[in-house]
């Protein structure tokens, strides 16, 4: 039986497609010029040089699949030295794979050489974030942490294991999490002697894992959990070093030893700051022509980071003979004060004279605060406010939506980009205008949509989207498929991604 018609056409469509569908590993490259040209249009590159393709058969099988997982994400390049018309290149690059070298170029330069684990994974992993941390379950000293890579092998884990376990959900950018995985690691060696305990580990800034940060309620970082027979029973209250780890995981039951209370700053004796109370805070300041006070919480970060620099600059200005006033005052001790005087952050820097404010402040350096000391001046007048990105004149390409028609527009959108952002972010700023560069090439394609949201004003929607940094770049696809933008963020990077868009095979099912 002999078929003819639309359908015989279909299938050679088909079939020269499959024939014609691009590598994802770029191969061309044999000439210095051309090297150097793709370093200058392409910001994220990993090259694999290879003796030959069979030398490194196993090697390049990874690099093949990375490639093709991380298509928009960067450029993945293969450079056969052992061929003729490439030695030269090689060569010129000063580069003697043995049988392969994996070397990383970012914004038109070499980098560094690939320092990570020759996995699939990995690779992926390294090139969403080349100048990232080395991830910690592929440290040497995480060894006998237990690592769980998604909520599938961590449910799976609790149902079959029923020993004890101790689990520390983390993000990779928190500094308190970077602080205790040392002692986390030789905790987990330590209790690994001694049989039947676990200490593990989940990275729960991973999309795959936002299940669990639902599941536990995990809103501060680092969180830690302990389960017994594959149940919760409480989370982990004591301190954060290995002896006390041990500990616990040795008697769960026993009360834990309570962290350390931090010193009161105003407990210090000697110290050069002035420390304020409502009582004297006016007696203090009135024969004063020059004072400043810091408005200070006992747990604010950024007061604890202020408070050697300010106590600098104290010291300095009595070494010196500077003249002037440094004080301090606990607004969580004394809210009135900080409610008479606006405080709505901390810290917040006021400068005094003769007990009356004249304006805010904001020096933080200790060199910077004994400048302004020599010489007290009222700082200028901000500038106007910014225009929203909105209102810009130039932005009329980008689509600006909400929680109403977001998802009706995005339907109809065969390819769609959305940035999700924060007006005072200053990532999102250098990236608004190519962005919009991008949007007015491309605005006579129908199908295309750069999309803009506003998170401080669709906080739902950008929850719903597990947008936890700004600026986060989506791409979506009729809204039924989504995939994570982690290329360049110049208008040539999203002109050529939504140009060569994801392959089906690429997305996410929503």
């Amino acid at each position: 039986m002999w078929i003819t018609g639309p359908f015989v056409f279909l299938l050679l469509v088909a079939l020269v497609a499959a024939k014609t569908k691009t590598s994802a590993v770029q191969d061309d490259i044999a000439e210095y010029k051309d090297f150097k040209k793709l370093l200058r249009t392409k910001n994220n590159v990993l090259a694999l040089y290879v003796t030959s393709a069979k030398s490194a058969a196993a090697e390049l099988k990874i690099f093949r699949e990375a490639a093709e997982a991380i298509r928009g994400t960067g450029t993945m390049l293969l450079l056969d030295c052992g061929q003729q018309d490439r030695k030269k290149l090689c060569k010129k690059l000063k580069v003697s794979p043995d049988p392969y070298a994996i070397k990383h170029y970012k914004d038109g330069d070499f980098h560094k050489d690939y320092d990570r684990q020759l996995s699939v994974s990995s690779m992926i992993t390294f090139m969403r974030d080349p100048s990232g941390d080395l991830p910690w379950e592929e440290d040497p000293a995480g060894k006998d942490v237990l690592h769980f890579s998604d909520a599938a092998s961590f449910t799976k884990h609790l149902r079959k294991v029923i020993r004890p376990m101790l689990v520390m959900f983390y993000v990779p950018w928190c500094g308190f999490c970077k602080k205790m995985k040392p002692d986390y690691g030789k905790a987990s060696t330590e209790l690994k002697t001694k049989g039947g305990y676990i200490l593990a580990a989940m990275n729960v800034e991973r999309q795959e894992n936002a299940p669990i940060r639902k599941m536990f309620n995990i809103t501060g970082f680092p969180t830690l959990i302990y389960f017994e027979n594959g149940k919760l029973r409480f989370t982990y209250e004591g301190e954060n070093n290995k002896d006390a780890l041990v500990s616990f995981m040795l008697n769960p039951n026993a009360k834990p030893t309570p962290k350390p209370k931090e010193p009161e700053w105003s407990a210090d004796t000697n110290s050069e700051i002035v420390h304020l109370t409502s009582q004297g805070f006016e007696p203090a300041l009135k024969d004063e022509k020059s004072a400043l006070v810091m408005f200070y919480a006992p747990w604010c970060g950024h007061c604890k980071r202020m408070k050697p620099e300010y106590e600098k600059a104290a010291l300095e200005m009595k070494q010196k003979k500077i003249p002037g006033l440094l004080a301090a005052l606990d607004a969580t001790k004394e809210p009135s004060i900080a409610e008479k005087y606006k405080v709505k952050g901390y810290p917040t820097v006021k400068f005094f004279s003769n007990g009356v404010f004249k304006f805010e402040v904001n020096v933080r350096e200790a060199s910077k605060i004994v400048e302004f000391m020599r010489d007290p001046k009222e700082p200028p007048p901000p500038p106007p406010p910014e225009k929203s990105w909105e209102e810009e004149e130039d932005s009329k390409e980008v689509l600006f939506l909400d929680d109403e028609n977001f998802t009706s527009t995005l339907k109809r959108k065969k390819h769609a980009l959305v940035m999700f952002y924060a007006p005072w972010c200053g990532h999102c700023k250098h990236t608004k205008p190519e962005f919009t560069a991008a949007a007015t090439s491309l605005q006579d394609d129908p199908r295309i949509a750069f999309v803009a949201i506003d998170c401080t004003k669709l906080a739902a929607l950008c929850a719903k989207y597990n947008v936890r940094g700004y600026p986060t770049i989506l791409y979506f696809s009729y809204l039924k498929t989504k995939l994570d933008y982690n290329g360049g963020r110049t208008s040539k990077d999203f002109i050529a991604y939504m140009n060569n868009p994801p392959t089906s095979a690429d997305r996410t099912e929503l």
